[in-house]
């Protein structure tokens, strides 16, 4: 009875730890098509590479992420790799 109660505890945290390294390489970079989809908008309009409201929720639709992840990611796609002069 011992050895399958230790058994089951010990199943139940290695699901918990699957689950957490799974969380955690969610973040990072974004899958290379979706990736794509907001590159091709920023190359479009690299002179004033602020997205409409109506622009980025076109790009939500295409791409299927949230619009704090659109803003985010052109927040810092302006800040590595945009300047104005």
């Amino acid at each position: 009875e011992l050895k399958n109660e230790l058994k089951q505890g010990y199943k139940e945290k290695l699901v918990d730890i699957r689950e957490e390294i799974m969380r955690k390489r969610r973040a990072g970079k974004l899958p290379g098509d979706t990736a794509s989809v907001l590159k091709a908008w920023w190359q479009a309009h690299s002179k004033w590479p602020y997205p409409t409201e109506d622009d980025k929720a076109r790009l939500v639709q295409e791409t299927g992420l949230q619009l704090k992840q659109i803003n985010n990611w052109f927040i810092n796609q302006r800040k590595r790799n945009w300047h104005s002069n």
